[in-house]
């Protein structure tokens, strides 16, 4: 580049190197010319700027591979952006990550709406947001930093596509030291400095716009506290005017949540995550064909973002490893099994004794007088079985000593032992049922004599060492249980070795175990154990079970891994496979694997196009196994694990027991379901004027004519109940055990209908019941007036009192009321912006008046749950995007889930760049990184 000539500055986001472009190539495609970055991007097409004294197109200063730090403007994205140096800017519109809104009032939407995780909980922020998490190496080839940065440029330039980069506007003038300083000294930092410093924020180790960007999960929770004027608090002196919060708000606004959505987006890095317990059991009943639900028995899962599928906290104990290896070796005797007869031996300590002891040096239990040995078997099959025992005997008296032989109790047969001490067996043919049963010999004819002359004479006693039973001893192929003839198509024979049978059953199962094509090395270490097994003595189908445990404790069957398509940049975004793909769209829609079907798809490379996954949606929600949404979704956003914790007070309402809980949940679940189902509007699950009851819930509602068990769909139009709002199991899990709580309905509302979750109540703040127990005689919505007039309870409950008061014509179990004791129910509210409404179907009204704010929260909760990682920033222009998708097609259910389908954090992911060293992380990284752990661990 010569000194004459015109140029254009670029920042590449990437990795953060700083280069000019020619301004003869405005407009085109070019790379990153850091030669360990490379990003795509488009030279902007700007007021070029004479450059006299260009920075050549030398390397950067070489250091060792480090993270990426946070780039001083603010933007913290995936792709290259590229900024004009001149006064020029793009027209584009730039996303705005968060606004300043309060809850329907006019204005846009508060950003990601987040289900905190439990940290969170405790104050920290909803938003997880790490720099420190994105790793990329920094170092560059010197030699080809010249020669790379012009051949980028070389072709003849290309239009932008739809995800690439563009110039982005200059950032707005640094105000920090200028507004933000002066109003933090003058208004936060008496109580919010030093190392007394209140919540331990010390706002004045904060002396520059470098030093905020450091530490941004702090300064997002210092945004919610401002927005939500919880701070300064309302008793503070001098408090800000509404203009000074306003310039406030804007500035960290601009800087830590701009975000340009034309650029190439971040899809974002989903953990290698374990399937949880409901992924589990669908899986194995999927995968094998069998009703059996073994991951109940494993630990709890860890929630994080309201669920229980984020990879970040689904830790992998000791305790679930020894269950992952019981599960598989239950699993696998169910499924397969023996052809032949198997013959099961219990002796010695695997017996249990009655009136009985054993005598390890002899490996025999000894009955001196009537008793008896058991064990419990499971029987595989229904069929003949040989039950047989070994035994032995000190013969004395007329008669020899016996032993009986009885099945769950039922005798079977007694025999008479022959000999003294002489072991020998005894046995039995029976018929048994499938299942548990329990196996005993006993002895029945004690007898002692102790003045017989003969001491062999004296004393009778039997001797027990072994139980033995063989069977099912008449197996009929056509008997055998469909499992097994599913899975075991062919046994070894005349002109079928071993190995090649066992190849041709366990490669096609460990194929859709494992959710993609397996390798031939993994199939021959199956084949092995197998032939192994077979070696040592167990039949064929022993080996097969003892396969079938292997790909069961798998980690490819244990965890969802993704790599993604090999691209040549190992830290550039990447499309998944169409296996990977196909996982991602079962266990989202589905909690479980893969059917045949979308298989097939992915095994002929055609499942990622998106007019096939258009059908496949479509498809996969009429399918039965859709429920799974219900369960798995619906009940985690609603919060309907809270209502097995309702415990309303039985002397208040003593109808309610557990049968009306589980009918409470039942409903909310039937209706999420029909809304799915028969692909109506979303906005119907805020007024939807329909539900479903069994007599139970009739009695509740009021409704007459409902009789039994069986769920009916009534209507709701002569009834002041619309949606989820109004159904009893939302009501209850919103009430306190006594009364109700405007409160915790309110805040319901926020968090799960609005996305404004509030900011954790000041530790000083005092409690409600104080207030209740100073004024007894005052109506609940007067003690919560004398609660507000706290100035630090103020800012929250206005709010969420507010929408709470609109639902208080419904009881703590959500039964219709119009009194509240001596009090009539004042159901009317008030929110900000002047917007009033009386009772909850005028409040269904409100809310809906807005429908892409309630929209977006739920299109964010979805997202996280289909994605298994709690929502990013750079997430927001995909929200966007659905949100829009969703107004043009009357917010019907089924685009909701096609467009999280379609979406690019849904299809793709990041790459995996390497890390690195501890030496060489920023400390604000480090603080980030632990601040990310700290958020997604539970509590």
């Amino acid at each position: 580049m010569n000194s004459s000539e015109t140029s254009i500055r670029v920042v590449c986001t990437g990795c953060g190197y700083r280069f000019r472009v020619p301004a003869r190539y405005a407009g085109r495609r070019g790379h990153c010319p850091n030669a360990r970055c490379r990003r795509e991007f488009i030279v902007p097409i700007a007021a070029p700027q004479s450059e006299p004294h260009v920075r050549s197109a030398a390397p950067p200063t070489r250091r060792p591979a480090t993270r990426r730090r946070r780039p001083r403007d603010g933007h913290r994205l995936r792709g290259t952006r590229a900024r004009a140096s001149g006064s020029a800017t793009t027209a584009h519109p730039v996303r705005r990550g968060r606004r300043t809104a309060r809850p329907m009032a006019n204005g846009s939407s508060r950003g990601l709406c987040t289900q905190r995780s439990p940290a969170e909980q405790r104050g920290a922020a909803g938003r997880r947001i790490t720099a420190g998490r994105w790793k990329i190496l920094a170092g560059v080839a010197a030699a080809s930093i010249g020669l790379g940065l012009l051949a980028s440029f070389a072709g003849p330039g290309r239009p932008p596509t739809r995800n690439t980069a563009t110039a982005a506007p200059q950032p707005a003038p640094d105000t920090f030291p200028t507004v933000v300083l002066p109003f933090l000294q003058k208004y936060c930092m008496d109580c919010h400095s030093g190392d007394g410093a209140e919540a331990g924020l010390d706002l004045a180790a904060f002396r520059s716009t470098a030093d905020v960007l450091q530490a941004r999960k702090r300064w997002e929770k210092v945004f919610d506290m401002l927005d939500f004027e919880a701070m300064p608090p309302g008793d503070a002196d001098p408090l800000p005017a509404p203009e000074e919060r306003r310039a406030v708000l804007q500035w960290l606004e601009q800087r830590l949540f701009q975000l340009d959505c034309r650029i190439v987006r971040d899809p974002g890095r989903v953990t290698v995550r374990r399937l949880n317990r409901a992924e589990y059991n669908n899986t194995v009943r999927d995968l094998l064909g069998i009703d059996f639900h073994p991951a109940d028995d494993f630990p709890s899962d860890d929630v994080g973002y309201g669920f229980d599928n984020i990879g970040d906290v689904l830790s992998v104990s000791p305790l679930l490893l020894e269950k992952y290896l019981d599960a598989a070796e239950e699993i696998a005797r169910r499924v397969i099994v023996d052809v032949k007869p198997r013959r099961t031996r219990f002796a010695g300590r695997k017996l249990q004794g009655r009136n009985a002891a054993f005598i390890a040096s002899r490996g025999v239990w000894a009955m001196a007088s009537v008793g008896g040995v058991s064990v419990r078997h499971e029987f595989p099959r229904t069929g003949r079985y040989r039950i047989r025992v070994e035994a032995a005997a000190d013969q004395a008296g007329s008669e020899p000593a016996r032993v009986k032989l009885s099945l769950d109790g039922k005798h079977l047969k007694t025999f008479d032992t022959k000999g003294y001490r002489r072991p020998a067996w005894y046995e039995v043919e029976t018929h048994a049922d499938a299942g548990p049963h329990r196996v005993a010999a006993e002895f029945i004819n004690d007898y002692y004599n102790p003045a017989a002359k003969n001491p062999r004479d004296r004393d009778r006693n039997l001797y027990v060492g072994t139980i033995e039973i063989v069977g099912p001893l008449d197996v009929d192929p056509a008997s055998l249980p469909e499992t097994h003839r599913r899975i075991v198509t062919c046994r070894p024979g005349p002109g079928r070795s071993l190995e090649s049978c066992a190849e041709d059953i366990l490669r096609p199962l460990a194929f859709r175990a494992f959710r993609r094509p397996v390798t031939d090395d993994e199939v021959h270490r199956l084949v092995e154990l197998v032939r192994t097994a077979v070696e040592h003595g167990e039949s064929f189908e022993g080996g097969l079970r003892m396969a079938l445990q292997a790909i069961l404790v798998s980690p490819h069957f244990l965890f969802r891994i993704e790599q993604g398509r090999p691209v040549s940049d190992p830290a550039a975004p990447r499309p998944l496979t169409d296996f990977e793909l196909a996982s991602r769209m079962s266990y989202f829609v589905w909690s479980s694997m893969p059917d045949d079907e979308l298989f097939r798809l992915a095994e002929q490379g055609r499942l990622h196009e998106p007019d096939v996954l258009r059908t496949q949606v479509r498809r996969m929600l009429r399918d039965p196994k859709a429920r799974a949404l219900a369960d798995q979704f619906a009940a985690q956003w609603l919060n309907l694990g809270m209502l097995e914790e309702a415990a309303p007070d039985p002397k208040v309402f003593p109808e309610f027991d557990d049968a009306l809980k589980r009918d409470m949940r039942a409903e909310t679940l039937r209706f999420f379901e029909a809304v799915m189902r028969e692909d109506r509007s979303i906005l119907e699950f805020l007024d939807g004027r329909f539900t479903f009851v069994n007599e139970r819930l009739a009695r509740l509602y009021g409704i007459d004519g409902i009789k039994g068990e069986r769920w009916q769909r009534v209507s709701l139009e002569n009834l002041p109940r619309a949606g989820l709002l109004t159904q009893p199991a939302i009501l209850t899990l919103t009430s306190n055990p006594g009364r109700t709580s405007p409160v915790k309905r309110g805040k319901w509302i926020l968090e799960n209908v609005l996305g404004t979750p509030p900011p954790d109540p000041p530790a000083n703040v005092p409690q409600l019941e104080a207030t209740q127990k100073a004024n007894p005689d005052a109506s609940l919505r007067e003690q919560l007036k004398i609660h507000r007039a706290d100035p630090a309870c103020a800012s929250c409950h206005q709010r969420m009192d507010e929408l709470g008061f609109g639902l208080e014509n419904f009881d703590a179990i959500g039964r219709w009321r119009d009194r509240d004791g001596k009090h009539p129910i004042d159901a009317t509210g008030e929110l900000p912006g002047g917007i009033r409404f009386n009772g909850p179907l005028e409040l269904v009204d409100v809310l809906k008046r807005r429908p892409e704010r309630f929209a977006r929260c739920l299109t964010e909760k979805m997202l996280t749950f289909a994605l298994g990682r709690g929502p990013e920033f750079y997430d927001r222009c995909t929200v966007d995007q659905i949100v829009r998708k969703l107004a043009e097609n009357d917010y019907r259910f089924s685009v909701l889930v096609t467009e999280i389908v379609l979406s690019e954090p849904f299809r793709m992911r990041r790459g995996d760049p390497l890390a690195p060293p501890e030496n060489e992380r920023s400390a604000g990284s480090t603080a980030d990184a632990a601040a990310d752990r700290r958020t997604a661990r539970p509590q």
